[in-house]
């Protein structure tokens, strides 16, 4: 975990902010923007640093982001700098993102595979998946050379594994099994 602070604590503050407000996209929208605007290690040494006055750091905040995004979300970067906790910003995202998604009924899920996958074989897959989970897919694909060939889906808690090296390792086992 990040230095600090729970970007979940902070992810789920801003969700149920976001879902009184019915403004759950919005603030994906501007968490997104923050995360993005953020990144300079420069600009987060400053933001993060104890030793720098708080108007300073709630100066830049301003300066940095004018009118970019919602005053909640400007008070948000200027609460996380003040307690210097900037740096977690693009952990409170993927956060908030889970919670978006496990709100909207959507699942997410890896696919391990070889080599890359074309868009036409990932739209397989998440119809393959959504209908072993029943619930709509978003799916993050991963290169993995080391499972040979074919796939490893990892849903949740559920691991599909239909790899060649665990198809060998099964194989292996049968034979010296049948060999005893």
């Amino acid at each position: 975990m990040p230095r600090g602070g729970s970007p979940k604590r902070y992810a789920l503050a801003v969700f149920q902010i976001a879902l009184e407000n019915d403004q759950l996209e919005h603030w994906r929208e501007d968490l997104t923007f923050l995360a993005s605007s953020f990144q300079d290690d420069e600009v987060v040494g400053v933001l993060d640093a104890p030793q720098v006055p708080a108007s300073t750091k709630t100066n830049v905040v301003r300066e940095s982001l004018g009118d970019s995004v919602s005053p909640l979300a400007v008070n948000l970067i200027s609460i996380l700098a003040l307690k210097s906790l900037v740096h977690i910003i693009p952990d409170i995202l993927d956060e908030y993102s889970l919670f978006l998604d496990a709100h909207g009924g959507v699942e997410r899920a890896e696919v391990l595979s070889a080599i890359p996958l074309d868009d036409a074989l990932e739209e397989r897959i998440v119809e393959l998946l959504e209908g072993i989970v029943g619930k709509t897919i978003r799916l993050a694909s991963v290169v993995e050379p080391e499972i040979l060939g074919g796939l490893v889906a990892r849903v949740g808690d559920r691991v599909i594994d239909g790899s060649v090296r665990t198809k060998l390792a099964e194989m292996r086992k049968d034979l010296s099994q049948a060999g005893s």
